[in-house]
């Protein structure tokens, strides 16, 4: 097939997670692509959770979901979200069998082929399955459904305080970076990933964290829900031999430079 990508074309991809991901993780979507020019994106999207039936309010709330997640959004995309469709979409190994596993997400995109309608199957599953998360994001960003990703890490000690702000806009795949309040540069967006996997390995505990902010000496994060998380307080190793807090003091060490 002409893996070329089509302007004007519609493309529909359809989303499940896999047999084995429990509620209420569970979920499926449907997102209608439909690019008129090389600068314009129009979007719809419809996405429910699933298998939710026996769990109660409180189960699902403990999860950081709610009982309405489901969504349903309609518009436009920043047209950057073209060029990352093209690069993924030119880029991938594409089958026409439909091919299912129980522990690997479903995915298939329908598309115009010699004037008839056709679906195909990306191989490479994990790497679609990433793309499509972060342009989910970017929907949640557009639609005003969630703000976009900030994060703030703070070390007071006995003569000076430092504070680095992280800011990614999914919308626009834009990351960047202040110290002290000073001038904004941009970082690569691929750091992200990498930076938001190793401050998250770590154990976050909600019940010991402040809602003020720090003045006493310390290391501190707080990510957008309104609370401060000291280091070694309200974020700890996940096992007795982990290096999760020294390896987030080594990534802000190094941001910071």
């Amino acid at each position: 097939m002409d893996k070329n990508l089509q302007i004007p074309g519609q493309y529909i991809i359809r989303f499940q997670t896999a047999p084995v991901v429990p509620a209420p993780f569970s979920h499926f979507y449907t997102l209608k692509m439909d690019i008129q020019t090389a600068q314009d994106l129009r979007v719809d999207f419809d996405i429910a959770y699933t298998d939710r039936d026996d769990l109660s309010e409180d189960e699902i709330y403990d999860e950081g979901f709610s009982t309405d997640d489901d969504y349903k959004w309609r518009g436009d995309l920043p047209a950057i979200w073209i060029k990352e469709f093209e690069n993924i979409f030119e880029s991938s190994k594409i089958i026409r069998r439909r091919e299912e596993s129980e522990f690997e997400d479903f995915i298939e995109i329908e598309l115009d082929e010699n004037d008839k309608r056709v679906t195909i199957y990306p191989v490479d599953k994990e790497r679609w399955s990433y793309f499509l998360q972060e342009m989910m994001q970017a929907i949640f960003e557009t639609g005003g459904r969630e703000n976009p990703f900030e994060l703030s890490y703070v070390e007071i000690d006995n003569e000076s305080k430092t504070t680095i702000d992280l800011k990614a806009s999914f919308a626009k795949k834009e990351f960047t970076l202040s110290k002290n309040a000073g001038t904004v540069r941009q970082l690569d967006w691929n750091q992200l990933q990498k930076i938001m996997d190793t401050i998250y390995k770590a154990e976050f505990v909600p019940d010991n964290a402040s809602e003020n902010k720090p003045t006493k000496r310390g290391k501190y994060i707080t990510a957008g829900d309104g609370l401060w998380y000291k280091m070694g307080e309200a974020i700890l190793e996940t096992t007795s031999k982990s290096k999760d807090l020294s390896k987030i003091e080594a990534l802000f060490n190094a941001l910071s430079k």
